[in-house]
């Protein structure tokens, strides 16, 4: 089991750098191994020379390193937060997306703007108030702008995305990545007509109807 999670962290590893969603050594992915410990990716590699023996595991608790020669990412802390926080969190992604960095240099919210905003995020995806990278402050503050959702905004830094697998907290994280670009781009346009919040929660009552869950 622990295996094939390390393969397919190392997999979507690589798919953030082919999909622009980092740069060099930007980002990091983790997975809840147990109900104690993570397995994350290391600070300073890249992702195209990642080997499974690379990525590290750590102590939800306490932040130690547990297994691995390498130091962990920086943002340790944030992702132990969300997991202590989150229990139905499996796996974060977290990134540095043009266009949703953007958005998150202006500390607002990104509102929805088109109905993936609701079928995918719920509506608004909420911007994190600013900390210093590698904080527990950070990761506190992820967890707010979080709530019960499954992707936030990184003030002045990027975006998490969480999920039950590494593969879905790509996809939201991609997802999230062109809601930005077509906010950015309606902002051209002559600026976008928001869904209210009627709009809102009639669209995500009529998923949830439909499919048992919004997306």
């Amino acid at each position: 089991m622990e295996a094939s999670l390390r393969k397919e962290i190392l997999q979507y590893g690589r798919k953030i750098i082919e999909r622009g969603l980092v740069a060099d050594t930007g980002g990091n992915i983790s997975v809840r191994l147990s109900a104690d410990h993570l397995l994350i990716t290391p600070s300073g590699m890249t992702y195209d020379r990642l080997t499974p023996d690379d990525l590290v595991v750590v102590a939800l608790a306490t932040g130690e390193v547990v297994q691995g020669e390498r130091r962990p990412s920086i943002e340790v802390p944030m992702h132990r937060v969300i997991y202590q926080s989150r229990p139905d969190v499996m796996a974060i992604v977290h990134t540095h997306p043009k266009h949703a960095t953007a958005v998150a240099a202006t500390r607002r919210d990104l509102p929805p703007v088109i109905d993936n905003m609701v079928a995918y995020f719920g509506g608004w995806v909420r911007t994190a108030a600013y900390a210093m990278i590698g904080t527990i402050e950070l990761g506190r503050n992820v967890v707010a702008a979080l709530g019960d959702q499954p992707a936030a905004l990184l003030a002045n830094h990027g975006a998490v995305a969480v999920g039950e697998t590494v593969e879905q907290a790509f996809r939201r994280s991609e997802l999230l990545e062109e809601c930005a670009r077509i906010y950015l781009l309606s902002l051209l346009a002559g600026g976008p007509v928001i869904l209210t919040d009627e709009e809102v929660a009639t669209e995500r009552a009529a998923l949830i109807d439909r499919y048992g869950q919004v997306k």
